[in-house]
């Protein structure tokens, strides 16, 4: 059994287990219209604009870094995918005191075009003829 620690909010799922939230926590906002691919990860504080895209595997979090590529120079962001912005897993080169290594980031490759809808009218035909797959 899970008690209310410290003032945390607490949410019980229906196999009885429960989440303990802190009360500062953030919610995942996803805006109407965007793709999440398969085996995508978003968890608290990330909100995801309206038509985005996330490509498979793509995992945001508050902390993860989203990276622009699309202009000259990289523009980075953390928390937030614009409005209808096309999202890839990528990595990048960080340093530590054992050495450098890759970490996950999350790469911005363009923005949702016309072939894009066409690839996501699939999900779109499922939804409004309440298809259950």
């Amino acid at each position: 059994m899970c008690s209310n620690w410290k003032r945390r909010s607490l949410k019980w799922r229906s196999w009885n287990w429960c989440v303990l939230e802190p009360l500062q926590a953030a919610p995942v906002i996803i805006e109407d219209g965007a793709f999440i691919g398969s085996r995508c990860i978003v968890v608290e504080g990330v909100h995801v604009g309206k038509e985005a895209v996330l490509g498979a595997n793509v995992c945001l979090t508050a902390s993860t870094k989203i990276i622009d590529v699309t202009g000259d120079e990289p523009i980075e962001m953390k928390g937030f995918v614009p409005a209808r912005s096309v999202v890839i897993p990528g990595s990048y080169t960080k340093k530590f005191a054992a050495g450098e290594y890759q970490v996950p980031c999350a790469l911005i490759i363009g923005t949702r075009k016309p072939s894009t809808d066409l690839k996501t009218s699939l999900n779109n035909a499922l939804r409004e003829y309440d298809v259950a797959v």
